[in-house]
């Protein structure tokens, strides 16, 4: 037999039942515009509370339990899109400060800041031609030189500073991505502790997704949730960054940056910072699964084009110092105007294991062939002694720097050095032919810095077209002359040789004569040829100089504008994926007045319920006394 009082435990679960509905539904409403939010929904169920042999009494209705609407597909979409929109975003920041400061302002398809330099020099040297005695034209000439170098290394320096702005971002982002794991772990404890007595933390569990929402912007993130078997126990929680663990449940294995001492390229900067996981394991940051700002980063400051020195191991051997020094041959490089490998402190990766050196040197054959030396850092273990000799044994690969398939802050400056050294090289040998005021012969116009002195090299020339053998390292003979190869002279050692600075009266103008003399005072034969190498058109692979610099700055636009498209449809990708999202998560203030509504007027249903039963109660006990 139904209890007399049953009709008032059904009245009585519809109204904590519907009122806990109007209470989600209100905090549905109030986290309207809260991000990372996800809409609530009390599940319901029949209430079954007393059996008897021919019927199983219903109690009325219970809250079953209240869940957050989340769709896992949508959720990964949108952080795989997230992590790859900022990639390209951070990527189109870089390429436009590139543009912004090798083009100097002025950016369209014939005129940077590179070539206005450069063509107001060839001007000032064409009006030069016309009087190539007049003291004021020659002082004017030395000046807009001075200019043109001057602009030159800037450019270079700015390149620098970017490429420094680029690696303390790296740090910055590290430091941020280990935040975020803290964060993580922090949430994880309160989910469990709030879960273990039966409980959903669905409002933790919004804050979590959406922390992993923007990890997701530093880098491409994987989530595991592994609930535990038969119940027992608390959900473990796993979050992959790069291959590997990040967050497991209570634990981080954070990140670590710590600064090389060695160089990748020539021009990079001191202190780039390497990654590795804090359980020692390796981190690459050139894979291609890293995503985010973190991988647009390293591609922006490492990024060479995979233009790196590689060759064959053939040979090893002991200085006087008992330091292995390594043989490369069959090259990819025996070009110095190409040559962009650090003079000291460089890398060299064989079979995967990166090996510093303190120097190098090159042997040139009669045909043009390079042979390097590298002397190793230092006095190497057995056991690394040992897989050198079997990589030379072997024959195997050696890489001289990391491959990384982007053109990043490296490859523009070696485009710029190679730009210095071949320009240089053609006008110093021309100049050289030549004869100044004082019928002196002509001496290296353009010319670089040495490190530590401040003063100039005399350039080696090319004989039959072959370069002659250079040590990384430059030194003076015993008159104090810095002899030596073009491999020295970079974007940021640009410069005029001195004596032409102090005396412009050094500029080599006059032609040579049959016997080998000057041709006269008023002759400017050699000024002309000068003048004529501005449209030199085999100078470079993209024509005279100034197509190169065009070429260079074009390939730059292309890439801005690439990084950009490809922002932009990340973008579009992601807007559209968060509106299917939020179809599913999102709080819809219309449906929630309407549920609102509808609990309301189901709680004054219950009200009524109660009303009725409390009539019929007071009827039967106190109408009919039994």
């Amino acid at each position: 037999m139904a209890s007399t009082f049953g009709g008032l435990e059904i009245a009585k679960s519809g109204m904590m039942t519907y009122n806990k509905a109007i209470q989600v539904t209100g905090h549905n409403v109030a986290n309207l515009y809260t991000k990372g939010y996800s809409r609530q929904t009390v599940n319901m169920s029949a209430l079954v509370a007393n059996r008897s042999s021919l019927m199983v009494q219903g109690y009325g209705v219970t809250v079953a339990d209240i869940t957050r609407q989340r769709n896992e597909y949508y959720d990964t979409k949108y952080q795989t899109t997230t992590s790859t929109y900022n990639r390209y975003d951070m990527q189109a920041y870089y390429l436009k400060e590139l543009q912004d400061r090798i083009c100097g302002g002025i950016s369209n398809d014939e005129k940077t800041l590179l070539t206005d330099a450069f063509d107001t020099f060839y001007a000032v040297l064409s009006n030069l031609t016309g009087n190539a005695n007049n003291d004021t034209m020659r002082r004017q000439a030395i000046s807009v030189a001075e200019t043109f170098a001057t602009t030159l290394t800037d450019v270079a320096t700015n390149l620098q500073q970017l490429q420094q702005e680029a690696n303390d971002n790296i740090r910055i982002t590290v430091e941020q991505i280990n935040s975020y794991a803290d964060k993580i772990v922090s949430i994880n404890r309160q989910i469990n502790t709030i879960e273990a007595y039966g409980n959903t933390a669905n409002d933790l569990r919004d804050q979590r997704s959406q922390l992993i929402d923007e990890l997701s912007q530093l880098c491409n993130v994987e989530v595991l949730e592994r609930m535990p078997e038969n119940g027992v126990g608390t959900p473990q929680y796993y979050v992959y960054i790069n291959g590997g663990v990040l967050v497991d449940t209570y634990n981080t294995n954070k990140l670590e940056v710590e600064q090389k001492t060695t160089y990748g390229n020539i021009n990079d900067i001191r202190g780039c910072y390497e990654i590795q996981w804090a359980n020692g394991d390796q981190f690459n940051p050139y894979a291609n699964q890293l995503g985010g700002q973190l991988q647009a980063l390293f591609e922006t400051r490492d990024g060479n084009n995979g233009t790196t020195l590689k060759g064959t191991a053939s040979g090893l051997t002991n200085n006087a110092d008992g330091n292995l020094v390594l043989t490369i041959t069959d090259t990819s490089c025996e070009d110095v105007q190409k040559l962009n490998i650090p003079a000291e402190n460089g890398e060299i990766i064989v079979n995967g294991r990166t090996y510093a050196y303190d120097s190098f040197e090159v042997q040139v054959a009669a045909d043009g062939s390079f042979t390097y030396q590298f002397t190793l850092s230092s006095k190497s273990s057995v056991q690394e002694a040992t897989a050198l000799q079997t990589a030379v044994t072997k024959g195997q690969s050696v890489s001289v720097g990391r491959e990384v398939k982007f053109k990043g802050i490296p490859y523009y400056m070696a485009q710029l050095n190679e730009f210095v050294r071949t320009f240089a090289q053609e006008f110093n040998s021309v100049h050289k032919q030549g004869y100044d005021l004082k019928d002196n012969p002509g001496l290296d116009f353009f010319n670089a810095t040495v490190a530590g002195t401040g003063d100039n090299y005399v350039f080696m020339e090319r004989v039959d077209g072959v370069y002659a053998s250079f040590s990384s390292i430059p030194t003076a003979d015993g008159n104090g002359v810095y002899a030596g190869s073009y491999y020295y002279m970079n974007a940021l050692n640009f410069t005029i040789t001195k004596e032409l600075q102090e005396d412009p009266g050094r500029i080599a103008a006059k032609g040579k004569s049959e016997d080998g003399g000057s041709l006269g005072s008023d002759n400017n034969d050699n000024l002309q040829r000068l003048t004529e190498l501005k449209d030199k058109a085999d100078m470079f692979v993209y024509g005279a100089p100034d197509k190169f610099i065009q070429a260079v700055t074009a390939t730059l636009g292309v890439d801005a504008q690439k990084a950009i498209t490809l922002a932009s449809s990340q973008s579009d990708l992601l807007y559209a994926i968060d509106i299917n999202r939020q179809s599913v998560s999102g709080v819809d203030e219309d449906e929630e007045g309407a549920n609102m509504i509808i609990f309301q007027q189901m709680l004054l249903n219950q009200y009524k319920v109660l009303s009725v039963m409390n009539e019929v109660l007071d009827k039967l006990i106190n109408g009919t006394a039994v």
